[in-house]
């Protein structure tokens, strides 16, 4: 079973929640991420975890398979090998995603399932509470959402219309496209001058050991700044980074 979830938060939540489970052996409930919790790569651990996930446990009476938690990351460009007779037998992989994503990587999410002509199931659970059905942005239109998706006999047509609705902010995402790349165009600097100051080997650990602070903070900097504008991002690359951009 692979359970996708809608953030990093939420993954840290549910396989928090799932370990804490009297039904299931914490040592089967594996996290599968990009990063561990205190922010460094789990690189090395990627195929292992995948090779993992679809493994054989117990004996005869009792044979199962583990439960991997993930997020984006790991739905898309992972190839899940099902190649148990039983699970397949049985339906193959088990994906349960806890949001929509747009329609491409929808597409992802749903190559997990089944790999090389063998079956796969997917299930979808939603939180009423959350996007695509509460939106500030836009909450009469949202608020209407899940009655009109509940009256829809067809899962096909429910997932169809979800996708629709998380596509409907493309535009506005294309018309923010300029300010994006200004932005990026800076956090690219502050990349650049990072490793000028701090250079190391292409093959070197990352965080390196000697600057694994700052390597954190850099590491922080790219993924929680990507919506800052120019001029907020030169300022803030000063005061925790100090480096001064043009």
């Amino acid at each position: 079973m692979l359970v996708i979830a809608a953030s990093s938060d939420e993954l840290g939540e549910l396989h928090a929640a799932l370990c804490a489970d009297d039904e299931i052996p914490t040592d089967e409930v594996q996290r599968f991420s990009e990063f561990d919790a205190h922010g460094n790569s789990l690189k090395e651990d990627w195929q292992t975890l995948i090779d993992d996930s679809t493994k054989r446990l117990g004996g005869v009476e009792d044979n199962r398979c583990r439960v991997t938690v993930t997020d984006r990351f790991g739905g898309r460009g992972h190839d899940f090998q099902v190649v148990d007779r039983e699970s397949n037998g049985n339906g193959g992989m088990l994906v349960i995603a806890t949001s929509i994503p747009d329609e491409r990587e929808w597409i992802q999410w749903r190559g997990r399932t089944a790999r090389q002509d063998r079956p796969g199931q997917f299930y979808v659970i939603l939180n009423k509470q959350a996007k695509p059905f509460h939106d500030p942005k836009n909450t009469k239109h949202h608020n209407r959402l899940a009655g009109r998706i509940e009256k829809l006999s067809s899962e096909d047509q429910k997932i169809e219309d979800l996708l629709d609705v998380a596509d409907e902010g493309i535009g506005d995402k294309l018309k923010a496209f300029e300010g994006e790349q200004a932005s990026g165009e800076k956090l690219n600097e502050v990349t650049e001058k990072y490793y000028t100051l701090r250079p190391r080997n292409f093959d070197d650990p990352w965080p390196s050991k000697e600057h694994n602070a700052t390597d954190k903070v850099l590491r922080t900097f790219l993924s929680e700044y990507v919506d800052r504008s120019p001029n907020e991002i030169k300022k803030l690359a000063k005061e925790q980074l100090q480096i001064e951009l043009s």
